[in-house]
């Protein structure tokens, strides 16, 4: 067994799409109809990790709320305050600016456009 993907529902996909690949670096793997299910899907992919996640948009107008059990999506960066001060020049929102922990790691969250929360976890060593 192999993990796949994580998937979330956006609001704008062309918006979710730029803030993945654009803001994070992250890479467009494919994006396409899902036939018979009146949605688009976007894979991107961490190009270090490999890790991916799917975007899901559905054409129905139905709207999602964002409930309490999901957390966030994290990253390992070198620098918490260099993304930090790189994203805020790009226009990415923040909820939470660059702190350190009580445990000394170094953390912020960005907030994607449709509201999710993108931890930054200060790791060189693993970023």
């Amino acid at each position: 067994m192999r993990f796949a993907h994580t998937m979330i529902r956006v609001e704008d996909l062309d918006q979710s799409v730029d803030f993945y690949t654009n803001k994070l670096g992250m890479e467009l793997l494919r994006r396409f109809e899902l036939p018979g299910a009146d949605a688009t899907l976007a894979f991107v992919k961490d190009p270090k990790s490999g890790m991916e996640v799917e975007l899901t948009y559905n054409h129905d107008g139905r709207s999602y709320e964002q409930g309490d059990a999901f957390g966030h999506l994290a990253f390992y960066v070198e620098s918490v305050d260099a993304i930090f001060d790189e994203l805020k020049q790009k226009g990415v929102p923040f909820s939470l600016e660059p702190k350190t922990m009580k445990n000394g790691t170094r953390i912020a969250f960005a907030v994607d456009p449709t509201g999710y929360k993108i931890e930054f976890i200060e790791q060189p060593d693993a970023a």
